[in-house]
């Protein structure tokens, strides 16, 4: 549940509008709350109460007064754009990365700021390494190259939000050897760490 602190005067200012006004704010305060500021808050109302002509004008008066007067709740429309501040040296590894996977993939993604630098970017903010997005790319590249998913060697499908964790963990998932399998163990632990070091092969 939401908690909102409203001020003694807008409860004072809709009261001089009339007992209407007062009844219906204090019955959406107590019991609507949670709902108060969504969307579709005002249509669900008139049709929960179809014989009040001026629910629309008692709704928006108190709205009006919560935005502008008290700036209780956010304009409708508006979205808090407030974004990070990204380093210059964010930008450049995020650049490196993307001119990795066109050397891998051979693709020809501009590495220039734009939407395919800012998915990078957004995951490096999650906590993500160079380090896991080469990885990803070096098996996506063998998974899909000369094949006909080849065409989503492509920041939009790597690096997205929802999908890059599974393909992250997919790639250790499916190199996972045998338990009894010391050998093919360690190969993995220096493949992976080769990845980790820069030093992969081609």
């Amino acid at each position: 549940m939401r908690h909102f602190v409203i001020p003694e005067t807008f409860f004072k200012l809709i009261a001089e509008k009339g007992k209407l006004y007062s009844r219906l704010w204090f019955y959406w305060l107590s019991e609507s709350v949670d709902d108060l500021f969504e969307p579709d808050f005002l249509e669900k109302m008139e049709k929960k109460h179809p014989s009040v002509s001026e629910i629309k004008e008692v709704y928006e008066f108190g709205v009006q007064l919560l935005q502008q007067d008290f700036k209780i709740i956010e304009k409708r429309g508006t979205k808090n754009t407030t974004k990070k501040v990204v380093s210059k040296q964010t930008l450049k590894d995020a650049a490196q990365i993307l001119e990795y996977l066109n050397s891998k993939a051979e693709t020809s993604f501009s590495t220039k700021q734009g939407a395919n630098l800012d998915l990078i970017v957004s995951r490096m903010q999650e906590g993500y390494t160079a380090s896991d997005f080469k990885y990803v790319i070096d098996f996506k590249v063998k998974d899909w190259k000369g094949s006909d998913f080849q065409k989503y060697l492509r920041p939009m499908t790597l690096f997205n939000k929802a999908k890059f964790e599974n393909y992250l963990n997919s790639t250790i998932n499916d190199t996972k050897p045998a338990a009894n399998n010391k050998f093919a163990k360690l190969a993995e632990s220096v493949a992976k760490a080769q990845i980790i070091l820069g030093i992969h092969k081609d």
